[in-house]
């Protein structure tokens, strides 16, 4: 199947209701395995389309009725993340701290991880924990993923106990203008 039909599969399924959506999504996640950081450059927009359609998303529901996929949703998220960060001199000139971060959903069975690197000024982040984090983020998956997308002010979120965090403030403290900047990147509609 080319990229061209991947990408009209996946702007077809973006235009459903949610539960259709969400009926698509392990199909549409297992096609785009090992290509996805080629389809975030090359079709940017329908990247900003998925991250918009995430937070309309019951991201716990989708989760825990597809705990296979929730990998592969991860690596979406964080695969688009990632090519921003690299296509982004706003974001690089954020990260000037190496900063690890372990995230946990409370409400379903979702851990991913991030990794700043202050040297390259790059941000990598997936599914899975790493092994001896500097922060770990805990809370529902929708305020999660909030963080990741911009929906969910880092500093704000904190203050509002949407999330729990345990390690250094400060830390959290130099992570968020990385996320804000971050999210200011994601193509809207």
């Amino acid at each position: 199947m080319t990229d061209d039909e991947l990408i009209q599969d996946i702007e077809a399924s973006l235009d459903k209701p949610d539960d259709e959506l969400e009926d698509d999504l392990p199909d549409l996640l297992g096609r785009m395995e090992s290509q996805t950081d080629e389809l975030v450059r090359e079709y940017p927009a329908t990247f900003g389309r998925v991250v918009q359609r995430m937070e309309t998303m019951d991201i716990a529901s989708f989760v825990s009725d597809n705990p296979e996929t929730a990998d592969q949703f991860q690596e979406l998220l964080w695969a688009g993340m990632n090519v921003l960060v690299e296509t982004s001199s706003e974001v690089r000139e954020n990260i000037n701290e190496d900063i690890t971060v372990n995230f946990e959903a409370d409400d379903c069975p979702m851990a991913g991880h991030l990794e700043v690197d202050s040297e390259d000024q790059t941000m990598r982040g997936g599914s899975g924990k790493l092994d001896d984090p500097m922060l770990e983020i805990t809370g529902p998956a929708d305020t999660l993923v909030g963080l990741i997308v911009g929906s969910v002010d880092p500093i704000q979120g904190f203050m509002q106990q949407k999330y729990e965090m345990d390690g250094p403030v400060h830390k959290g403290t130099r992570l968020a203008p990385i996320m804000n900047s971050l999210s200011e990147q994601v193509p809207a509609e």
